[in-house]
């Protein structure tokens, strides 16, 4: 076996090195000196930094003539090489530079607006409070002072005017002049999780050798979802659903329409509702339904269990939903609800707002003349189905197959396996547990062709 060409080896093993996505390189038939290394492996950019210097040390004792003695296990294939002093001396990387190669690798991953704006979020508040430290040398009380910071920074603070111009630290401590509430659990947990995901990913690049998350115990309990909201009246669902209000304000707009009576009807969050499409109403083992998944451009679905297949109530299909859906079907548009938008940026792209946004808005603007108090909302429905089917005695495990909290079902391929994902063996058991709820409301049925007139409008229409 030949020798190799140790410039070029190290060339390449250099390259790789600077490759912070790399994450493993190899190289076969190494050969130094008379010593045969075989393959070797190396796991991340200080790992072939290690194999670097120990070439070079290889290369330099051959021209020497001196022997060279290394251990049996370093000439195993794969093989990882020890790290050397001189290279725990090289600087790690400030953290403002890995903040913005994180974000561009999450971009380059074509993650969800969204997912990134929330991350850049967090990964601010992280810059502001602790100072752009070398990510290395952020500890547990640099991530203490952080969720102190988090305590007091006030809910929606970048679009509130008065403190868009202020830094991080200055809208804490405005945060703590106005005691603002404590954030919820929800909110802590997400903030733990881009953090945990940037940490780790710096962990996997070898940039540190361990996340300062470790030992700072697990995610906050959020379990119990309905401590985070509340459910509508029976007196206030009268008021949203008395013809004298309803009509006139839904009557021309099928998501304003349909939307209120499918909240409640099947607890599906806004954004389940509003994104819609003609083909997501299916007939499953006799029994009609929405199937709630990500199929299309711009939906979205919050977590895994959120995929589900959700029976229509008889009042729902009563009120003349499936001759709505036809309607629709008629007008060649794919889309349930065409007059909301999905949200776009300047650039034309997905904002990642979803389509959920101007219908909540709406409905909020909606419920103002009921006095019903800011923060109860569309998802107060999604609480009073799950209520009302707990006082009914329904087990927990039904409604969280109704609401999407939890499933056994894992499908790769929505549209060919859409059967698992309507979960039938279950199926009777959720219309039977639907049919238990039976709130005091008349809901208005609805006219053949009602929407016509607002779909001859193409401006107004959303894909």
């Amino acid at each position: 076996m030949a020798d190799v060409d140790v410039k070029k080896l190290l060339e390449s093993a250099q390259r790789a090195a600077e490759d912070g996505s790399l994450r493993e390189w190899t190289a076969t038939g190494v050969r130094v000196g008379g010593v045969d290394f075989g393959t070797v492996t190396t796991t991340g950019r200080r790992d072939t930094l290690d194999f670097i210097e120990t070439m070079k040390a290889a290369a330099e004792m051959a021209r020497e003539g001196l022997p060279m003695v290394f251990p049996s296990a370093a000439l195993a294939a794969p093989v990882a090489m020890p790290a050397l002093s001189a290279l725990q001396g090289e600087p790690a990387p400030l953290l403002s530079v890995e903040i913005a190669n994180h974000v561009a690798d999450l971009e380059q991953r074509e993650l969800s607006p969204d997912t990134i704006t929330e991350s850049k979020h967090s990964l601010r508040l992280l810059l502001g409070i602790v100072g752009d430290l070398p990510v290395d040398q952020i500890k547990a009380k640099h991530l203490r002072a952080f969720w102190e910071g988090v305590r007091w920074w006030p809910a929606l603070a970048t679009v509130k005017p008065k403190y868009r111009r202020l830094s991080v630290a200055e809208t804490i401590a405005k945060g703590k002049e106005e005691n603002v509430p404590v954030p919820s659990r929800h909110t802590r947990n997400k903030h733990r999780q881009r953090l945990s995901v940037f940490f780790n990913a710096l962990v996997n690049m070898d940039v540190i050798p361990r996340s300062p998350l470790k030992g700072m115990g697990s995610e906050i309990d959020t379990g119990t979802e309905l401590e985070t909201g509340r459910p509508f009246t029976p007196e206030e669902l009268k008021q949203i659903f008395a013809p004298e209000h309803f009509v006139p304000w839904a009557k021309h707009l099928p998501h304003r329409w349909w939307g209120p009576i499918l909240g409640l009807y099947t607890g599906a969050r806004v954004n389940e509702v509003a994104q819609l499409y003609i083909d997501d109403v299916r007939q499953v083992d006799g029994v009609w339904g929405l199937f709630v998944w990500k199929k299309d451009r711009n939906q979205k679905v919050k977590t895994k269990s959120s995929i589900r297949f959700i029976p229509l109530a008889q009042p729902v299909l009563d009120a003349g939903f499936l001759e709505f859906v036809e309607d629709m079907r008629k007008t060649g548009h794919p889309r349930l609800f065409p007059h909301l938008p999905a949200g776009t940026r300047k650039d034309g792209k997905p904002n990642g707002l979803g389509y959920g946004r101007q219908l909540s808005r709406q409905f909020s603007v909606y419920l103002r003349q009921f006095g019903i108090e800011k923060g109860t909302a569309f998802h107060a429905f999604r609480h009073t189905l799950a209520t009302a089917l707990a006082e009914a005695l329904v087990p927990t495990s039904t409604i969280a197959l109704i609401t999407g909290h939890a499933s056994k079902v894992s499908v790769s391929v929505l549209e060919t396996h859409y059967i698992h994902i309507a979960d039938v063996k279950t199926l009777p058991e959720r219309s039977v547990a639907l049919a238990k709820f039976r709130p005091e409301i008349t809901i208005q049925s609805y006219g053949c062709c009602q929407f016509e007139k607002s779909m001859m409008e193409p401006s107004s229409l959303h894909l």
